[in-house]
């Protein structure tokens, strides 16, 4: 009788938890489409909502706090080892710095400690996860703040109701990923130096700008793509006014010197605390390079390719000169495979990284039958649409002569990070940060459908 009473309520609780995921599941997709209709009707009407960014923070936090009450992805993948070293740290052991992963990729200890410090709070999955839900609808409102310089208040609006629609966005909080703080304080750095929010700052908006640029490159290693797109925003702001030439020439240089020192001052301090006696360098910088270039993965992260190069590694997890000589071999013999053939491969590998969506790490662990399926597929469908939307919108934007440079920042993000991951290792969660941009380039095409484009020429 005892058991029975425990299978029973063993049931129920995974029906219970069913039910859950289903209503979760068949209301996001509705209030997606809600969102969506609002938005269309934003830009028809010109209708803009008062303190935007302030709703536009509490709504994006609810919701993504209400979908990490009930999407609980396993912690898989480097996400695990990650959150394992964190809790070693936090019990006070840096053994893990001498793990093949951390050893070789050094600069991945900064997340570790970043995710340390918020368990040491409360040493639970949901506080990194609650934290991570506050930064990215963060981010939307940054990404708001920059729009609405540019573009009529209803335009903006509207392009950040489709950002907060966006399931992948939605959703990537529920994974322990590094992209999520990386993205903020990247796009906080874009915010400082281009947003009128910060003209008060004075020349202090562009050594702001080179700490966060610098904060969000330790958290992930995508600064490169951030600073590229800042410096040719600066050149052609310059180009279109001489006079700012001094200005822009001193800020930049402020900019990319705090963001030089700060990553020279982390690396000692890592170093110095014990937390990572190899600083935070990237001990294979190449292997990127050599996956990005697998034919047989559409380059993607190949395990083939580790099989083959990690035996040849030292006995410290460092490659060796036999490393280095099959590494050059693959590369030589990919790179001669011709241009038709590395011509196609650059094709398949925008298919994966652009148009294959990134839902399986936060839906993947669920046993979906029957009509939960069909609502996976579509909020599938719902993510691609909302994602090719954007992108026509944002094509849609870029003809505008009188368009200051600051106006187009966000497309040239996207554009130095299509060019950037033509050369490396992708994956479709790799596009997170790009895809926040184009959101925001797609503003300018939201404005161009109001008929009347504001110039701030």
């Amino acid at each position: 009788m005892h058991h029975a009473f425990h299978v029973i309520q063993r049931l129920f609780g995974i029906c219970f938890v069913l039910a859950a995921i289903g209503i979760l599941l068949f209301g996001g997709w509705l209030a997606g489409l809600c969102v969506i209709a609002a938005a269309g009707w934003m830009v028809r009407g010109r209708i803009t909502i008062r303190h935007f960014t302030l709703w536009l923070l509490i709504g994006g936090l609810l919701l993504r706090v209400a979908i990490l009450l009930v999407l609980h992805p396993p912690i898989i993948s480097d996400f695990g080892l990650m959150f394992g070293a964190a809790q070693s740290l936090l019990a006070g052991d840096t053994s893990f710095q001498y793990e093949l992963y951390f050893s070789l990729w050094a600069y991945q200890s900064v997340f570790v400690a970043w995710q340390a410090m918020f368990l040491a709070v409360w040493n639970n999955p949901l506080m990194l996860k609650y934290v991570g839900a506050l930064l990215s609808a963060g981010t939307v409102c940054l990404l708001y703040r920059l729009a609405r310089d540019h573009v009529h208040e209803s335009a903006a609006q509207a392009a950040m109701l489709l950002l907060t629609a966006f399931p992948f966005v939605l959703t990537l909080p529920t994974v322990l990923t590094n992209q999520i703080a990386s993205a903020f304080f990247l796009t906080l750095g874009v915010w400082l130096v281009a947003c009128q929010d910060c003209t008060r700052l004075g020349f202090w908006r562009f050594p702001l700008a080179g700490l966060a640029l610098q904060a969000g490159n330790l958290l992930r290693s995508e600064g490169i793509i951030l600073v590229v797109a800042v410096l040719a925003y600066a050149v052609f702001t310059v180009l279109r006014r001489p006079e700012t030439f001094k200005r822009i020439l001193c800020g930049m240089a402020a900019l990319l010197v705090v963001y030089g020192a700060v990553s020279v001052g982390a690396d000692a301090a890592v170093r110095a605390s014990g937390l990572n006696e190899n600083g935070t360098a990237n001990g294979y910088p190449a292997w990127k390079f050599l996956t990005g270039l697998n034919f047989d993965t559409e380059g993607g992260y190949s395990q083939s390719d580790w099989n083959q190069l990690a035996p040849t590694f030292d006995e410290t997890g460092h490659p060796a000169e036999a490393t280095y000589q099959m590494q050059n071999e693959l590369l030589s013999e990919r790179l001669s495979a011709g241009p038709k053939a590395l011509l196609l491969h650059a094709v398949h590998k925008c298919k994966l990284l652009w148009c294959d969506d990134a839902l399986n790490w936060a839906f993947g662990h669920l046993q979906l039958h029957d009509w939960l399926t069909l609502i996976y597929n579509n909020i599938r469908q719902m993510d691609r649409l909302l994602f090719y939307a954007a992108l026509l919108l944002a094509a849609f934007g870029l003809y505008r002569p009188c368009r200051t440079p600051a106006a187009y920042l966000p497309l040239f993000v996207v554009f130095a990070a299509f060019c950037a991951f033509l050369l490396i290792e992708v994956q479709p969660r790799y596009a997170y940060l790009p895809q926040l941009f184009l959101f925001c380039g797609a503003s300018l095409g939201l404005d161009r459908l109001l008929g009347k484009e504001k110039n701030h020429a």
